[in-house]
């Protein structure tokens, strides 16, 4: 069975495969490549979007596990990296392989979705790349909601202050981009 007929299976429509950059390698010397995805979660409020973050990460933990699993059945090495895992940048990874952008909050912005979006990869043996880049997609550009909703001043025009970051999620909720997955406006 091919990578793509493994996440189709699986429901995954939204994924990338990048050859091993030096990174990858230092941290996982038999890594040839690594497959990036991401799962969307939609129908936001106020009252249910930390449940649906978590319930995404469950859904990329189950799809990234699976695919591993698979892999390493055919005697492949492979590793499955959850959402922000702090040794790999699965949203840069995102970003290069076509998926989005890495927005002004560090979340990944997809052209459908915006930052409604969990990413997770698992890095493989295997040799391959797939890449699609996207054109003229920059919606952070003149955009600056989720600098101006974050009540602890965690997003700077640049840059990310982590630390700061409470995880409250209003930079997600005030994206223009994918608003229509919101069930109320914040």
């Amino acid at each position: 069975m091919t990578i793509p007929e493994l996440l189709s299976e699986v429901g995954i429509k939204h994924w990338c495969v990048l050859r091993a950059d030096k990174h990858l390698i230092e941290t996982f010397p038999l890594a040839k490549s690594i497959i990036v995805f991401y799962i969307p979660f939609t129908g936001l409020t106020r009252n249910n979007i930390h449940f649906k973050v978590f319930e995404a990460f469950s859904k990329a933990a189950e799809v990234g596990v699976y695919l591993a699993k698979r892999l390493l059945e055919e005697n492949v090495f492979a590793c499955y990296i959850p959402p922000f895992a702090e040794v790999m940048p699965l949203e840069k990874y995102a970003a290069r392989g076509g998926l989005g952008v890495v927005g002004r909050s560090g979340w990944l912005v997809s052209p459908e979705y915006g930052p409604r979006v969990v990413v997770a990869g698992v890095v493989t043996g295997l040799e391959f790349e797939k890449t699609t880049l996207l054109k003229d997609f920059n919606p952070c550009k003149d955009c600056f909601a989720c600098v101006a909703f974050c009540p602890q001043d965690a997003i700077g025009l640049n840059s990310v202050k982590r630390y700061k970051c409470t995880y409250c999620f209003r930079c997600v909720l005030v994206c223009p981009v994918g608003m229509i997955y919101n069930e109320e406006f914040i």
